[in-house]
């Protein structure tokens, strides 16, 4: 794909992104777009650079060169607090909750990110305050509800199920009002049949919730099943982008997965 300056309509944009870590060129000239209401895929060989990309885009590792537009504004070298508040929210590979606060906690907190009262308001706690944190409570408790946590809303994040600490991470992400969201291998360690509720949520969400996903995964029946267009990497370069029935026959990617699970 050739580099995609800022365009209309466009929500995301990588202009030629690399970074090196010392003599070590870990991502090279990538570019790449993603549009409104898209779910994309972003697939690769393990160290393929696939996490540091959504580590550029979060702001974790600023690129070495290159560029990364969210929404038409540059977001390169922002630091992370600061493109989530842009709009930009992430899982990660290891689940990265607070284990030791209570579900319902773990996404109220994330619900603070757009507060509007001051420290003065939190401290004096007035009406304005009062008023807002019972609507944050009010938000908490119907987002559990869609995502069928609220009946364990008061248990420690830690005590959850596997799958279910999965979805309360998304949920988590979600409560910070995304516009595009980063999955980063959310099948991990998930058995089959969690695989196929796992594909469900991920179309319910963006349906229901009008945003963009980029997604990274290894499974390559969850990218198949789901995503409209894919990009794919290999030692830190772009081999191929398509549909995935494009994807499927595309000989470096084909020769990249050694001919393997592409196909199935």
């Amino acid at each position: 794909m050739n580099s995609t300056s800022a365009q209309p309509g466009r929500l995301l944009h990588l202009d030629n992104v690399t970074i090196r870590f010392g003599g070590l060129t870990a991502v090279s000239s990538v570019s790449a777009s993603l549009g409104e209401n898209e779910l994309t895929g972003l697939i690769g060989p393990n160290g393929a650079g696939k996490t540091t990309v959504f580590n550029m885009i979060t702001g974790v590792y600023a690129p070495t060169e290159g560029a990364i537009h969210f929404e038409n504004r540059p977001v390169t070298g922002l630091k992370p607090f600061a493109i989530t508040e842009r709009g930009i929210a992430r899982t990660f590979q290891n689940i990265r909750l607070f284990p030791s606060l209570s579900v319902f906690d773990n996404v109220r907190v994330a619900f603070h990110l757009h507060v509007t009262q001051s420290t003065a308001h939190s401290l004096t706690r007035g009406r304005k305050f009062r008023a807002e944190e019972r609507d944050i409570i009010d938000q908490t408790r119907a987002l559990l509800d869609i995502f069928q946590l609220a009946r364990v809303q008061d248990e420690p994040a830690k005590s959850l199920p596997y799958g279910d600490q999965r979805r309360l991470e998304i949920v988590r992400a979600l409560a910070t009002r995304p516009k595009l969201l980063l999955l980063d291998e959310p099948a991990a360690g998930m058995n089959p049949a969690e695989k196929v509720e796992l594909m469900k949520l991920i179309r319910f969400i963006r349906e229901k919730f009008r945003l963009s996903i980029l997604l990274v995964e290894h499974d390559m029946k969850v990218v198949m099943g789901i995503c409209e267009r894919i990009h794919v990497l290999e030692y830190g370069r772009k081999i191929a982008e398509g549909t995935p029935a494009e994807i499927r026959q595309h000989p470096a990617v084909v020769a990249a997965y050694l001919g393997k699970e592409v196909n199935h």
